[in-house]
């Protein structure tokens, strides 16, 4: 399962809202499960999550050995190859097809070159500074500007650039708020102005080269987090100044005043100009690399003439974030695998028990389709390449049941997410649980940071299972003797009773789509926040800017103008560069704001208004 950004997983559930289904029972019985033998399970695990596979890493060997054990198994089980289009075939050749639906994304991402001086005295790479992974590549002599905060709100009129010519410059920025309470930054809103994103990004727009992070805390030790480390996805998108980190302690050579200037600016003290005097010989050059990744397909065809053109997804994501370059929980064993038995080889797993089920059993009368999915660690983006390329169409996909960490039931409950997406899928659940010693439990989420995500933006009903984290997730200790293999069976059972009532039930299940009128937070609860109604498109071509799958019927981003298909590049005035700088730009703002947002489209840059709605 990706771990999303704090801001950014708080704005996923602003800008989406959530639709509310009428529950309604499901009609007639639940089909009998083949089942899933527990041995089985534990043996795939154990090789998907053995030490050999690397941790399974985008652009490993471990990684493309993974996708291949997936396919025989699927050919194996007797599926048939649904990638539409094999290695060197063109789209259409009905000789394409293959188990692995091959493409190319971002691999990797490192810091090849990171050099900072002053006066001619270097500064120690790794103790006094490094570099961010989105920094810009840059190289020459910078004069250093102090910007307090880095914040600019006009609402409450805090600007720590008033008055600050940063043009060319760098900007040495405190890397959290005002530590008083009373401050008009303290509290909910605030949070807003925290993320590493926005700090760029409004230092880019004042016009600085190169943005100089430093802990607020005068007695922290080290560097803000995640500098010079793999701590973000593959994909990072340049921020388009640098972004470098510094000690506490490097700062204070730079700018021996700091702790005044920091302690006024909480008294909230008006910003003064602070020009250091100081100039630092900065380099600092980002290697971003392209690779060749799969999703691996199988399709059992449908056996009902009127219904195999229809298709149900059953998916789960193979990847992992192999030595913890990125995504890990302990920054301090980065280096060491990272197995991910639960995060998801259980899921790989289950995939695989599943094509041996369905196999085994009677022909289903729609069309199942079992997807491996890779990259979902690096932002969904498996997923959202298999919903632009399906192996039946996505219109025609009629649900997608995800499996993403069901290796951990034990005594516990079996989350269900997405069950809002259609009136009769509760019940259905409920009744596919009955006599499999499962407890399900029912959460709101069907936008969330794993799979289904891609699908319900496409209209698509999902259901999504999940029996929780624990201590080792995304840490080098998520390892196959961890895995209930016993209760990973069960939950399969359920699976497969969902997923055959699926297949062979007479009318396709309906759509709740997402409704512009309410928004929840994670678990159901109401929360802060505006809402616009824009939905991301995960994965694709990288753009500068945030590429939309869609719009929420009703909102305030589909009454300003906005549709399927733009790429937002300006909010507010300021330029947008990311899906985090985005986020953080939105979580900034306010219910009631009117605000300008730009747009390509076609080929053209648009402007639009929009008023943002309250999340409730």
């Amino acid at each position: 399962m990706r771990r999303l950004p704090l801001v950014l997983a708080c704005w996923l559930c602003v800008a989406v809202g959530l639709g509310c289904a009428t529950a309604a029972p499901w009609p007639g019985p639940v089909p009998p499960a083949v089942g899933a033998d527990p041995a089985r399970v534990a043996a795939d695990v154990a090789w998907l999550a053995d030490d050999a596979r690397e941790g399974r890493g985008i652009g490993s060997e471990g990684l493309a050995a993974a996708a291949a054990y997936l396919a025989e198994g699927f050919r194996e089980a007797g599926l048939e190859p649904g990638s539409p289009t094999g290695p060197g075939r063109a789209p259409g050749d009905p000789q394409a097809r293959s188990y692995l639906q091959d493409f190319e994304i971002p691999v990797a991402i490192r810091i090849a070159e990171a050099r900072l001086s002053l006066g001619g005295v270097a500064f120690e790479r790794g103790r006094d500074f490094d570099a961010l992974l989105n920094s810009a590549d840059l190289e020459g002599e910078l004069e250093v500007v102090f910007a307090g905060y880095g914040i600019s709100d006009e609402e409450s009129g805090w600007d720590d650039y008033a008055g600050l010519e940063v043009e060319g410059r760098a900007v040495l920025v405190l890397d959290a708020r005002p530590a008083d309470d009373g401050s008009p930054l303290s509290g909910v809103r605030g949070a807003g102005f925290l993320s590493r994103a926005y700090k760029l990004l409004n230092a880019r727009r004042h016009g600085a080269a190169a943005l100089l992070l430093v802990p607020s805390a005068a007695d922290v030790e080290g560097l803000p987090g995640g500098a010079g480390a793999q701590l973000a996805n593959p994909s990072t998108a340049s921020s388009g100044i640098a972004a470098v980190a510094l000690s506490r302690e490097a700062a204070t050579r730079v700018l021996p005043d700091l702790e005044a200037l920091q302690a006024a600016r909480d008294a909230g003290a008006a910003p003064a100009a602070v020009r250091t005097r100081a100039r630092l010989e900065l380099a600092v050059r980002v290697e971003r690399e392209q690779g060749e990744v799969s999703n691996v397909v199988g399709v059992l065809p449908g056996s009902d003439p009127a219904l195999a053109g229809e298709s149900v997804v059953v998916g789960a994501h193979y990847d992992h974030l192999g030595r913890g370059e990125f995504g890990s929980l302990t920054p301090g064993r980065r280096g060491e695998i990272h197995n991910g038995a639960d995060d998801n080889a259980s899921g790989s797993a289950g995939l695989l028990a599943l094509a041996r089920a369905f196999a085994a059993g009677p022909p289903p009368r729609r069309s199942l389709v079992l997807v491996g999915f890779t990259a979902e660690e690096a932002g969904l983006i498996g997923s959202a390449h298999y919903v632009r390329q399906p192996a039946r169409g996505i219109e025609d996909t009629v649900a997608m049941v995800n499996l993403d960490m069901i290796g951990r039931l034990e005594d516990g409950p079996l989350t269900v997410f997405g069950a809002e997406t259609s009136p009769r899928f509760r019940s259905l659940v409920e009744k596919a649980a009955e006599g499999a010693a499962v407890e399900p439990t029912f959460e709101l989420g069907a936008n969330g940071p794993s799979d289904q995500t891609s699908f319900h933006t496409a209209d698509v009903p999902v259901l999504f299972f999940f029996t929780g984290t624990h201590p080792q997730y995304h840490t080098p200790d998520d390892d196959p003797e961890r895995v209930d293999a016993e209760g990973t069976a069960r939950v399969l059972t359920v699976v497969e009773r969902v997923t055959r009532a699926l297949l062979d039930a007479d009318e396709r299940p309906e759509l709740v789509r997402a409704a512009a009128s309410r928004s929840a937070a994670p678990g159901g609860g109401p929360g802060y926040g505006p809402y616009l109604g824009t939905v991301p498109a995960f994965g694709g071509p990288p753009v500068a800017g945030v590429r939309l799958s869609g719009v929420t019927a009703g909102s305030p981003a589909e009454r300003a103008g906005l549709r399927g298909g733009d790429v937002i590049v300006g909010y507010g005035g300021a330029p947008v560069r990311s899906l985090e700088e985005y986020a953080a730009l939105l979580f900034a703002s306010r219910a009631g704001q009117r605000v300008e947002i730009t747009v390509e489209r076609d080929g053209e840059q648009l402007g639009f208004v929009a008023t943002l709605g309250q999340r409730r």
